[in-house]
């Protein structure tokens, strides 16, 4: 999950460069552009499975465990593991040749998924499609680090995350239609043509050198200073995982995130069809969540400064969120304007998780403070690894027969979704626990 506004490696080493430049310029519009469009792109294939279920399903023999492994799982666990790493590694090479390897990636896993009718191969593609993205938003801010003047660095970040959203809400929509169209190997083929061609652009386009600053091509900057930024890296990271409140703060992330990890990227879809609308009328619906996080994080931001907290928002956020969740889930409406209503609302309030990385940042001091968002960041991904596969876990015990065919009721989503809001709820006692970070010179 890419909400904050800080980078996601030591401040001293990938995002200390300064700005030369005072003026916005074309060139530099349309890097960081660039950048943020393979930030919609890794989003768009992110949530790709979540409208192709049943047909994964019946290509691969999965059952609801194994189709969250596969499409969710394996895409996390690469995601994750390169949080720590990723910052270092664009500094090393440069945005233009990591961006272009990653988009790489992404394609390639994509391609890899698309034409496989092995499921070791298709998770071995989804891996990787995890792997490039793990380098997008990072890489994003870096062309933002370069090319922009530091006042418009706040904005990209916030840019970049609606952005994202946009992907998600795209790939919700687009590939809902594609694939009643089409079916699913076709659509994500023509996602694939896509991928190699935006690398394509990226790899012509893209510069890591503006005005006499190039990241990519000093010795010194190659090798003594990335070797004492990766020992800095791992020595502050040490520091922050003594932190009571690091971890507390990580797990608050990680559970108010999951409306949007374990549930609209996964199984919002095909809850929402249970309930009785169609394939296109769920994606419709799973979007809105994307749009009510995509707008409730910059207006929690406004409030969180306003009334000087951080923890209130986040209690606030926790319980709404919690509560709005368990009447989506347990009560579902038959009405669908009511239940866009709340999945938007639900989302909303649960986007008051952005002020965790606000909360690392306060918590921390200047040497750390963006290896801590970096620590916080790899907690908040954990539940889109661990939750799409339980909960796949729990349909498949719910499981019955109808005419011989294994059938699922809203019944039983509502029993396998009902961690959601409980995990939600959670998440607001330990904001209750959390101590308040704001910074009085804020």
């Amino acid at each position: 999950m890419e909400l904050s506004s800080k980078p996601i490696t030591k401040e001293a080493d990938c995002f200390s460069m300064k700005k030369k430049q005072n003026k916005l310029t074309t060139t530099a519009v349309v890097m960081c552009a660039l950048g943020a469009i393979f930030y919609c792109y890794e989003y768009y294939l992110r949530v790709a499975p979540s409208v192709m279920r049943e047909e994964l399903k019946g290509a691969f023999l999965l059952n609801e465990a194994s189709f969250g492994y596969l499409a969710f799982s394996c895409y996390y666990f690469a995601y994750i593991i390169m949080q720590i790493p990723v910052g270092t590694m664009t500094d090393r090479f440069g945005p233009r040749r990591i961006l272009t390897f990653a988009c790489f990636l992404c394609a390639f896993g994509t391609y890899l998924f698309a034409t496989t009718s092995q499921v070791w191969v298709a998770e071995i593609g989804r891996f990787l499609v995890g792997f490039g993205s793990a380098f997008a938003y990072v890489g994003a801010l870096k062309l933002s680090n370069i090319w922009l003047p530091r006042k418009y660095f706040a904005f990209m970040a916030g840019f970049c995350t609606a952005l994202g959203m946009l992907g998600a809400m795209s790939g919700s929509i687009t590939m809902s239609y594609l694939v009643g169209l089409m079916g699913w190997r076709p659509t994500l083929y023509y996602s694939v043509i896509i991928g190699f061609v935006l690398m394509l652009i990226l790899w012509l386009v893209l510069r890591d050198t503006n005005k006499g600053v190039n990241i990519a091509n000093s010795p010194s900057y190659k090798t003594a200073e990335i070797e004492e930024a990766v020992h800095q890296q791992f020595e502050c990271l040490k520091e922050i995982m003594k932190s009571p409140q690091m971890w507390i703060t990580g797990m608050i992330g990680c559970l108010t995130f999951l409306p949007i990890s374990g549930f609209a990227e996964a199984w919002a879809p095909s809850f929402l069809e249970t309930v009785g609308m169609s394939k296109r009328d769920a994606a419709n619906g799973t979007s809105m969540m994307f749009l009510g996080f995509a707008l409730g994080g910059p207006i929690w931001g406004i409030i969180s400064d306003k009334i000087k907290s951080r923890r209130f928002p986040l209690m606030v956020g926790s319980f709404i969120s919690a509560s709005l969740m368990a009447w989506l889930i347990l009560f579902p409406s038959t009405s669908q304007s009511e239940m866009y209503c709340l999945l938007f609302l639900c989302a909303f309030f649960a986007s008051a998780e952005i002020l965790i990385f606000a909360v690392s940042d306060d918590l921390s001091h200047s040497a750390v403070n963006a290896t801590a968002v970096a620590f916080i960041n790899m907690i908040t991904m954990v539940g889109g690894f661990v939750l799409p596969w339980l909960i796949g876990k729990l349909l498949d015990n719910s499981l019955q027969l109808v005419d011989d065919t294994p059938s699922l009721t809203t019944q039983d989503y509502s029993s396998a979704l009902a961690v959601l809001p409980a995990a939600l709820l959670l998440a607001g006692v330990l904001s209750c626990i959390l101590k308040e970070s704001y910074r009085r010179h804020y």
